[in-house]
Parts: structure tokens; sequence; C-alpha cells
């Protein structure tokens, strides 16, 4: 497959609320905490357009978020070392299809609003019932593929041709964990210096557009509290530091920490591991500013270099150098040299590092809780509806996108909304209950005030676009690099299937 970088966009579809950037704003978990999230998932109809086999796809889907192996909660389990464990809601593991009476549009939020009044009369109340809602829609031409409230406990996906993939669940529950986009910084040669911004996405975790196959990245599990005392240490002084496997089951020093003026740059392992990191094998960096953890970003020596791992990292103005030297299947050494002093021989223990919380403006619950009305946000489309590898992790890695939807106008170049096209009304339909109704078309959102909006802070990536856009109530945008473009090479030989954030 050939790799594309799109365009950036800063575009908003006619759901999209404008409200200010914030999560929870809850502190990150303990690393010795275990949580359970009971997670209910909705099959979900339109009046025109279904579920092919509800049966068959109940079970597939069942078996991509609860299966013992290549699912949802597998794949969190494995991360997260059995600190969270997703878990079925309801006996049958799906519930549905329950019925949206309009026609077909790609307006996620009169969806979890319609399913959301519908739940009570099936005995199902948020919170109680459940902590997390998991919309799955039909195979619909949307813009977008997947989407997530960042820090909330919603998200939407669509089915597709046997069902969502691992890597798009994993990526949209990434966002109801707090976590957005990962782009990469190339810093050219390794100089810490001269990195340039956000661009292409880093393959480092699910976030970063590298499907299932690798875990969160160190940065990541910090956010998350999924590191233990003594795992994550900062050097205060010149040494040779040794690091273990992020995934590994060796005791030691999974993230070692930098400091580099008001940033800090975030060293890992990676190797594969179990079922995770299948493709990594290096020492890894990230740059982290300010305490925002996990909005950090994995850096590359060059544009060309897709793997990333670091061999040599220098500051000239900070008087940094950082240099990997052996590696093997049970560590790598990493020799820091601070303020231009040479590390004495010998290796080297630095203090753990004790994580302030985020700023809660912007910080979201390392477990997703049931929200109280206003406080969740959302995040939008991600990952394709198809991909070559029925896992989620192609071996390029690669994967495809949704095609050109049509109903919906492309976003201008230069940013800027676009408004989908809804689809026209039917005179009537099937309600919920298979009752003849008039058929409704679902609300527009408009500007509304964020605190009266469970459906703020929205974000969402498609087919065209590289960027995350999160778009505030004073009509600020602020853009971070999101999910890829692809190019899918089917046998009639190369297809271009395309999908727009």
């Amino acid at each position: 497959m050939q790799f594309n970088i799109a365009r950036a966009v800063a575009g908003a579809a006619s759901f999209a609320v404008l409200a200010a950037v914030a999560g929870t704003g809850a502190v990150p978990a303990v690393a010795d905490e275990t949580r359970s999230n009971r997670v209910l998932v909705i099959l979900a109809d339109f009046e025109d357009q279904h579920h092919a086999d509800a049966g068959t796809d109940r079970a597939g889907i069942a078996q991509r978020y609860f299966g013992a192996e290549g699912s949802l909660q597998s794949y969190y389990r494995a991360v997260s070392r059995g600190r969270l464990s997703y878990v079925p809601a309801v006996p049958d593991k799906v519930l549905g299809p329950l019925t949206l009476p309009w026609r077909a549009n790609c307006d996620p939020r009169a969806a979890r609003q319609e399913i959301e009044r519908q739940l009570p009369q099936r005995g199902l109340t948020k919170g109680k019932d459940y902590d997390s809602l998991s919309i799955v829609l039909p195979r619909v031409p949307c813009a977008w593929a997947g989407l997530a409230q960042v820090g909330g406990p919603v998200s939407w996906l669509k089915a597709g041709k046997g069902g969502p993939t691992l890597a798009a669940v994993a990526h949209e529950f990434g966002h109801n964990l707090g976590l957005p986009h990962q782009p990469r910084r190339v810093c050219a040669g390794g100089d810490l210096g001269a990195c340039g911004g956000p661009a292409e996405m880093g393959r480092k975790s699910p976030m970063g557009g590298g499907g299932a196959g690798p875990g969160l990245s160190a940065t990541q599990l910090v956010h998350a509290g999924w590191l233990a005392a003594g795992e994550h240490q900062r050097v205060t002084a010149s040494g040779t530091f040794v690091l273990r496997p992020l995934y590994g089951g060796q005791k030691g020093v999974r993230a070692l920490e930098v400091p580099l003026g008001h940033d800090r740059l975030v060293l890992e392992y990676r190797r594969p591991e179990g079922s995770l990191d299948g493709r990594l094998n290096g020492v890894y960096a990230s740059r982290v500013s300010g305490d925002s953890y996990r909005s950090a970003n994995p850096l590359s020596p060059s544009s060309g270099d897709r793997d990333g791992a670091v061999t040599t990292l220098h500051d000239a103005a900070a008087k940094l150098t950082v240099t990997v030297g052996a590696v093997d299947a049970d560590s790598a050494t990493v020799t820091v040299a601070v303020n231009g002093v040479a590390a004495p021989a010998g290796a080297t223990t630095a203090p753990a590092v004790v994580v302030p919380p985020e700023n809660p403006a912007a910080s979201a619950p390392a477990t997703p809780v049931p929200d109280p009305d206003g406080a969740d946000g959302a995040d939008g489309a991600d990952e394709p509806s198809d991909s070559d590898d029925p896992t989620g992790a192609p071996a390029d890695p690669t994967a495809s996108a949704p095609a050109e939807p049509t109903g919906s106008a492309p976003a201008p170049r230069g940013g800027g909304a676009t408004t989908p096209a809804m689809p026209s009304p039917s005179p009537t339909s099937a309600g919920p209950e298979g009752r003849a109704t008039a058929s409704v078309t679902p609300p527009v959102a408009t500007r509304s005030d964020p605190a009266a909006d469970p459906d703020a802070n929205l974000a969402h990536t498609g087919g065209n676009g590289t960027a995350l856009a999160l778009t505030t109530a004073a009509g600020a945008t602020l853009v971070a690099t999101g999910a890829l473009l692809f190019r899918r090479r089917n046998r009639g030989g190369g297809r271009r299937a395309r999908a727009r954030r």
C-alpha cells in the first residue's frame, strides 16, 4: 500500500456544537487501581438502512468487544496490565437493533439522544446499569468512520464489512479515556532544537494511526495511571540508565523522563511482548509540553523513518545529549549527559516521578465514567471502516478509509464548516416498536451553552483530513494532527478511498 498524508482541515459538521475545550477534569487513575467498565453495545438501524444480518452482526460485534482475544476487552486488559476491564452491561452482550425513526444521516448526536430515550423503556439507566454506551450503526456513507467523546462515555462506530475493526474500537475507546490523536514531530538528525510541528501520525499507538498492533505509548500510560511507582523516573543528573520493555514482565524503569526547558523528553523501550508491539523494536522518544502527558508527540529523526527509533538525540541550547547503547530482549541502556556534563561510568538510578493532575480544563478521566449532563466532550471520526487486515493492524501499517461520502459537502481547503446533506424524510416509518409513525428528521445542533450540552467539545476526523479540530464556544479552533489518509489497493488494483475529518 502507498501511504499518503492528507491535507489538514479544521471543519465541523452541522451537528458540531461550539463549546469550550474541556474534559471532565478527573485526576488520572492510581497505578494499583483496578476498574471494571460496563459497556452497553447497541445496534442501531435507520428507517431505510439496516444491519443486513442482525444476528450475525451481533455475534461478531460481541466478539469484537468482549472476546477472549482480538477484542476491546483483551486489548485494554493487556495494555493496562489488568487494571481496566471492559465487560458487557447486558447478558446478551449486544442489544438491538433499535430503530432510529428517520432516514439514514450522519448526525451522531441525534442517534445518541434517541437511543438514550429508548433505553429506559427497556429498563436500562445510564450510570445504574451501564458505564459506557457504544452505538454501532449500519454501513452509512458518512464522512466519519468512528466517533467518540474525549473523556466521556459514548462512542459511535459503523459496522462496515465484518463489523468494526479492532483498530477502530480501540481507537475510539482511547478517546473515551481522554486521549487525543498522536501526531509525530520530525527532529532532523535527532536535533531537539530543530523539531518541526506535529505532522503525520506517530504510529506508536492506536491513537497515532498504528492500528491495534502497538500498545499505548509510555506517556499515555502515565496519563492513565497505568505505570507503577518506580516505573516512571526522572533524570536529575548525567548518568547511564536501564530501560525495561514497556510491556515486558521485567521489573524496572519503563518511562525515563529528561527535563528539556519547559518541556520534557520521555524515553521508552518497545519490543514485541505478547500481543503488543509486534512491529516495534527500539528506544522511542516523545516530547511532553507542560504536564500534558496525554498530548505528547512521538519524535522521529527523519521524515522518511516510519519506525522512528532513536539512537542519539541532542540539544545544543540545553547542552543535552541522549545516546542509546546496548539493546537486548531484557533491556536497553540509555546514557544522558545533562548540562554538558559527561555521564559517570556504571548504571545510575533516578527518582520516581510524582505526576501532578493535568489541567482540569484539558484533562479527562483515566477510565470512562457516567457523565453528568453537559460534562462530557466529544471527539470524532478516526478509523477507517474497512481494513485490508481484519485485525485492524495492516502490515504496512496502513488501512483503507471510507469512500467519499455521498451526502456531505467536502470541507474547504482552508478550513471552515461543512454541512452534511440531510436525507428528505419519508411520510411514514416504523417506530422503535414497529408502529407506523411520522418520520422524524433529527434536530440540527446550533451554538449553545457547553454546560447545557452533553455533546459539547466535538471534534471529528474523516476522509480528507489529518487534523483533529476542537472548536470552542468563542469560535477559536485548536488543531492538532489527526488520523491518517490511506490508499487502499483492491483486487482490481488501486481503487482509492478517502476518509474526511
